[in-house]
């Protein structure tokens, strides 16, 4: 109750310290009120206070879900995203249906980086919401959670953007096949400098992956091109795909 009116800092960190001592479901159920706030850093220390009571806190959190404000609710998945349990799927699904886009991204953010593969699917759907940062967010959680489906669902949407092109490049590269480095071979000719490490980047990943595919000699002049004038990190995987073009011409 003392930390909605405590003026100094320096206090509140000492009452949140006290009350990460105290095992008593009081506690989470204040600290779950506090979510909402108005004081950035009560907001995110009562996130961290949750956080290290478990997954002994998910029915206290799916119980405020409802109730629970936009912002609160946001809050209250990234509190999931450091427990795990019980209870806490169904509480993403709700998230992952809520009628905020920022609760959404929040959800899919979450179960991208703590690889839950059952929300595959869902996330597939929700790339063709036609929100942009919806759909940003979900290329990169699939890039960690797709598989090599994932890819043909996100192709049947159509063309995309320029600006979700990174996205799409790390999942080309994580779940593309052997037959996808062509792909990334064409967009290393036709797209601009700002793409080009991530097109390497997928590129790398995906001769990782399959050593013996061969690589397309559309690729010579713009490694080329990178090797003469890209930064250095750049033109050190370009010149590494160069020397692997160089030993497949010459049979070895």
């Amino acid at each position: 109750a003392r930390l909605q009116a405590e003026p100094s800092r320096a206090v509140r960190e000492a009452i949140f310290g006290a009350l990460e001592s105290v095992e008593d479901d009081a506690v989470t159920k204040g600290g779950i009120g506090l979510l909402a706030s108005e004081d950035t850093f009560v907001r995110s220390q009562a996130v961290e206070l949750l956080r290290q009571r478990g997954p002994k806190v998910i029915p206290f959190l799916a119980q405020a879900f409802s109730a629970a404000g936009k912002d609160q609710r946001k809050m209250l998945v990234d509190v999931l995203a450091a427990v795990d349990g019980p209870g806490s799927a169904e509480i993403y699904g709700r998230a992952l249906a809520d009628d905020d886009v920022n609760v959404v991204i929040t959800a899919v953010e979450s179960l991208g980086n703590t690889g839950k593969t059952e929300f595959r699917e869902r996330i597939e759907k929700l790339t063709a919401a036609g929100n942009p940062m919806l759909t940003g967010a979900c290329l990169e959680a699939l890039a960690q959670i797709g598989n090599a489906s994932t890819l043909e669902v996100i192709r049947s949407g159509g063309p995309i953007a320029d600006f979700l092109l990174p996205s799409y490049l790390k999942l080309l590269g994580a779940h593309g096949d052997e037959f996808t480095i062509s792909e990334a071979a064409g967009m290393l000719a036709s797209r601009g400098a700002h793409l080009q490490a991530y097109i390497l980047d997928a590129i790398t990943m995906l001769r990782q992956r399959y050593p013996s595919a061969p690589l397309p000699e559309s690729l010579v002049a713009p490694l080329q091109r990178i090797v003469q004038n890209g930064g250095s990190l750049l033109r050190h995987q370009a010149d590494r795909l160069l020397g692997g073009l160089s030993r497949e011409n010459h049979g070895g």
